[in-house]
């Protein structure tokens, strides 16, 4: 095949989209903790137009959420559940159904000036190769500035 050597390993690749943002935030992790429970994230998320939690429990190893998200005009739908936890330090996820595949994290990080976020998500979701192209061009670069943008958000509301 002729072309660039990496789009053609880009095509042939099963990775999934990687997206890593962080933002240091002028807030005791408490604060912004409170604000990654996925029914808050809608609030500072504009990608994440809805999120519920469909377990009693939210924040512990196995609480569960639906969340409904869109990204370059496609609407994505799945439910996540909590893998790992340590309450106002770190948090993983991994989806349980729906039509996006991804696994996330959020870490705190106390730091001179207040705390560091760092977000990050690798997610696919399901086409084929095309589809995949796309994903990968359109679906998340436009994530990626979504979740900038809320890491913005996040920083202002939580700096007033």
């Amino acid at each position: 095949m002729g072309g660039n050597p990496s789009s053609y390993e880009f095509m042939e690749s099963d990775e999934m989209a990687r997206i890593e943002k962080s933002i240091e935030i002028n807030a005791p992790p408490e604060e912004i903790w409170k604000m990654l429970y996925w029914n808050r994230i809608p609030e500072w998320l504009d990608i994440i137009k809805n999120a519920e939690y469909t377990s009693k429990e939210r924040d512990t190893v196995g609480a569960t959420a639906h969340v409904v998200g869109e990204a370059a005009g496609i609407k994505v739908e799945w439910d996540v559940e909590i893998t790992e936890y340590v309450k106002n330090k770190s948090a993983k996820w991994r989806t349980t159904g729906g039509n996006l595949t991804a696994i996330g994290e959020s870490n705190l990080k106390v730091t001179e000036k207040g705390t560091q976020l760092i977000f990050i998500i690798d997610s696919e979701l399901p086409y084929s190769i095309l589809g995949k192209i796309i994903d990968k061009l359109v679906v998340n670069r436009e994530s990626e500035k979504g979740i900038e943008k809320g890491l913005k958000k996040l920083k202002a509301l939580l700096e007033k």
